[in-house]
């Protein structure tokens, strides 16, 4: 069965990027029956369209597995959100208002900041945890590189991202001759 952590917004995801259009009328279904009908139907196809870009997953079997354990996108609370948000708040001010001097900031010493950093680099899909943890590791005292953990998914989307932004870089062109340059 479906593990519920899936959400209906990620069941649609799976029916539309495996092609799976034998589910028919799948955006007005509940999301119980859409994990009934998602499970069914790729139990009894047998064959998937390989996906290499989000799921990475090869066959039926594999999306089998992977629809039976939890969903690797964290979905928050608004409760978690907002204290992991105040975490990096404060990690972010350490970082560039206090100068990462500690008696400034609203930590006491270096393994609270620490502390902090290892318990919301988890969230290494959220932009404000990526920042927060990018500019406390800027800083010479901490001996240990925090780094985000980041799901497969938003590993790709910031990689297309960079790519997106490298090609949009404008590139100077000079041609030579004359100009004529008018003044109303």
């Amino acid at each position: 069965m479906i593990h519920p952590s899936h959400s209906k917004k990620d069941l649609i995801e799976v029916i539309e990027l495996f092609e799976l259009y034998g589910i028919v009328d799948y955006r007005d279904m509940t999301k119980e029956e859409l994990q009934i009908a998602v499970w069914d139907y790729v139990r009894d196809i047998g064959y998937i369209k390989p996906d290499q870009e989000y799921f990475f997953i090869d066959d039926a079997n594999a999306l089998l597995k992977y629809l039976n354990t939890a969903s690797p996108r964290q979905i928050l609370t608004a409760q978690q959100l907002e204290s992991i948000t105040n975490t990096c708040k404060n990690l972010i001010f350490y970082s560039k208002q206090c100068s990462h001097q500690i008696g400034s900031s609203n930590y006491t010493d270096i393994d609270e900041i620490i502390d902090d950093a290892i318990e919301i680099s988890k969230n290494g899909d959220l932009p404000i945890v990526r920042r927060a943890l990018r500019l406390l590791n800027e800083d010479i005292k901490i001996d240990v590189s925090i780094e985000p953990v980041i799901t497969t998914r938003t590993k790709k989307k910031l990689l297309r991202q960079e790519q997106m932004k490298i090609k949009n870089i404008g590139k100077l062109e000079v041609t030579h001759g004359k100009v004529l340059v008018t003044f109303d």
